[in-house]
C-alpha cells in the first residue's frame, strides 16, 4: 500500500468516525495523543492503549514493521496497515472493557524484535494518535555484553578457587611456613612511629605505625584516632613510591569500624616489587567513595 493511498484511507476512516466522535463528551485533544517508548530491556512487557467505539486510532512507529498481528479483528470496521503506520476504526458496538492484543514484528532484525500493545476499549478516552519510539540494540552490543559477562564469571571463579585454597591452608605461624611466604630469615619488624609524617586533619590522626616484611610480602600496622562524629573504616589503600608508582594493597583489615574519639587498628598487606624495594613510600588510606582519607609519608620496611 502506497503512503499516499494510506493517507487517503486514513482521512476516510476519520470521516466515518466523525459522527460518533461528535457524541463523545470530555475527550480533549490532549487525551488523544500518546507516546510509547520501547527498549530491549522492556521486551515482553505490554503497553496499554485505549481505543473507543467508532473513533479511529492511528499508531505510528519510528521503525519499519514487518507484520502487525491483531487479535479480534472482527471488532473493527476498518484496519489499514502500512510499513510504519496502522489505522484502526473500532465498530460502534464493540463492548466496553474488551482487551485485544496487538503485536508489532519489526523488520530490521535489531532488538527488541517485537513489542506488544493491549488495546483496551474505553467509552470515551481513546488515544487518537500514538507514536511508538523504539530504542534498538544491535547484535554486536549483545555479543559484547556476553563477552564481558563471561570474563566477569571467569574472574569470579578464579577468586572462589583462590579463597578455597586459602581456607584449606593452616593459619598462624604454621600458615606462614606452609604457604612459603616466610623464609628462613623470619619476620622483620620496624617501629616508624617517630619517623613517619602524616597529613594533619581534623578527622584522623596517626598514633603508631609499625612495618613488617617477609621476603617480598610486607604489612603496615597502624593505630589511628578517629576524630569524626561517625565510625570510620578503611575501604581502600595504596602505597606510592618516590617515582609515583602505586603498589596496590593485597588486603585491608580492621576488626571493626573505628568509633568516634576512639583509637583503632588497621593492617594493610602488600606485595613489594622486590625484596630490595624497602622505601620510602607514602601510604594512603580512605573510606568508602574515597572520603575521609589519611596520608602517611616516609613509610619504609625492614
Amino acid at each position: 500500500m502506497s503512503l499516499r493511498f494510506l493517507k487517503v484511507a486514513l482521512v476516510a476512516a476519520f470521516t466515518l468516525a466523525s459522527g460518533a466522535a461528535a457524541q463523545v463528551q470530555g475527550a480533549s485533544d490532549a487525551e488523544g495523543v500518546g507516546r510509547i517508548d520501547v527498549s530491549a530491556e522492556q521486551e515482553g512487557r505490554p503497553h496499554e492503549l485505549n481505543i473507543s467505539p467508532g473513533l479511529a486510532t492511528l499508531v505510528l512507529s519510528d521503525s519499519p514493521v514487518a507484520r502487525w498481528e491483531l487479535t479480534g479483528r472482527e471488532n473493527f470496521r476498518r484496519i489499514m496497515e502500512g510499513t510504519d503506520t496502522l489505522a484502526l476504526l473500532p465498530r460502534n458496538d464493540v463492548k466496553e472493557g474488551t482487551r485485544l492484543k496487538l503485536t508489532l514484528i519489526f523488520a530490521d532484525g535489531a532488538a527488541p524484535g517485537r513489542t506488544e500493545l493491549v488495546l483496551v476499549v474505553h467509552p470515551a478516552l481513546a488515544q487518537r494518535q500514538v507514536e511508538l519510539y523504539r530504542h534498538p540494540r544491535s547484535l554486536a552490543s549483545y555479543q559484547q555484553e556476553v563477552r564481558q559477562l563471561r570474563a566477569e564469571v571467569g574472574r569470579t571463579q578464579a577468586e572462589v578457587e583462590r579463597l578455597r585454597a586459602t581456607q584449606a591452608r593452616p593459619d598462624g605461624l604454621t600458615g606462614l611456613l606452609a604457604s612459603g611466604v616466610m623464609v628462613n630469615e623470619g619476620v622483620a619488624f620496624r617501629d616508624l612511629t617517630d619517623a613517619v609524617q602524616w597529613t594533619q586533619t581534623e578527622t584522623l590522626s596517626v598514633r603508631r605505625v609499625t612495618t613488617f616484611r617477609v621476603a617480598t610480602r610486607a604489612a603496615v600496622n597502624a593505630r589511628l584516632l578517629n576524630r569524626l562524629d561517625m565510625p570510620w573504616r578503611p575501604m581502600g589503600a595504596a602505597l606510592v613510591d618516590r617515582t609515583g608508582r602505586t603498589v596496590s594493597a593485597l588486603g585491608i583489615w580492621s576488626q571493626e569500624p573505628i568509633a568516634p574519639d576512639t583509637e583503632g587498628q588497621v593492617i594493610v598487606e602488600l606485595e613489594l616489587p622486590s625484596s630490595k624495594a624497602l622505601g620510602p613510600y607514602t601510604l594512603k588510606l580512605w573510606a568508602e567513595d574515597g572520603t575521609h582519607a589519611v596520608t602517611v609519608r616516609n613509610i619504609s620496611f625492614p
